[in-house]
């Protein structure tokens, strides 16, 4: 059973992650944390992330307090939180998934580079189809490229910090890396923030006479949650054979 300490657990990714991680036998929630003031500190994890029941883990504010009973620690949180967990996974030694946005270019090096050390998945998108809907993307950028003009439209719920989203982004690097005529520079994106919708993934290929468009919409957080619980079991089955030490992605998960 592979041991996971989860932050933000009341943000909309996390909470789930808690939920989902916590119906999986194979997954044991040993540690959860918020950042320091909020009012759910103390309390316990299993009722902060609306799972309805105590699972006697009390959510803590430092993740110092936790990280030597853990395997692996999911965050899907904010900047900030997210560097100070990246800094803790290094120190101690342990697997980390990232899921946080936003991050700037040097922070984002940083990240990657840690993977030199420790078991490490930076995965803007942890749903199954929008990963395949990536591939595809690729194959029709490479076919359609010097035919098509290519532009991405985007939603989220309007509490989205960071647009245009991360995995508007790896949409993007992925067509611009198979198509030919093409840069990234080259692929536009319109990001709208509204709502509460989860979210939202257009991709169009504008060409002379005719288009095509290849979409994505997420009305379930719950999509992600699973992902991610799957990319803990994957990633603790290589720790368990090897080490684990290195880069991951969900393109690994999945096997495409």
């Amino acid at each position: 059973m592979v041991k996971i300490v989860v932050t933000a657990p009341r943000g909309a990714m996390d909470s789930l992650i808690i939920q989902e991680a916590y119906k999986n036998p194979q997954i044991e929630v040993v540690g959860a944390v918020g950042a320091p003031g909020r009012d759910y500190i103390g309390k316990d994890a299993g009722l902060v992330c609306g799972l309805g029941q105590e699972i006697g883990v009390p959510v803590c504010d430092d993740i110092e307090k936790v990280i030597d009973g853990c395997d692996m620690v999911i965050d899907f949180s904010r900047v900030e939180l997210s560097l100070q967990v990246l800094q803790a996974c290094l120190a101690h030694r342990k697997g980390l998934i990232v899921g946080t946005t936003g991050f700037s270019e040097e922070q984002t090096e940083q990240i990657l580079a840690a993977g030199e050390q420790i078991p490490l998945m930076k995965a803007a998108n942890t749903s199954f189809v929008v990963n395949v809907m990536r591939k595809i993307l690729g194959i029709a950028a490479e076919k359609l490229g010097p035919r098509a003009k290519i532009e991405v439209i985007e939603m989220h719920s309007e509490t989205k910090l960071d647009a245009p989203s991360g995995t508007a982004i790896e949409l993007a690097e992925e067509m611009a890396e198979k198509a030919a005529d093409k840069d990234l520079a080259d692929i536009p994106y319109h990001s709208v923030r509204a709502g509460n919708t989860p979210s939202e993934h257009r991709v169009i290929f504008g060409c002379m006479g005719e288009k095509m468009e290849i979409s994505h919409e997420a009305y379930d957080w719950r999509c992600y949650a699973l992902g991610a619980c799957d990319a803990v079991l994957y990633m603790y089955e290589r720790m368990q054979e090897d080490g684990g030490a290195g880069l991951y992605s969900m393109d690994d998960v999945i096997g495409i």
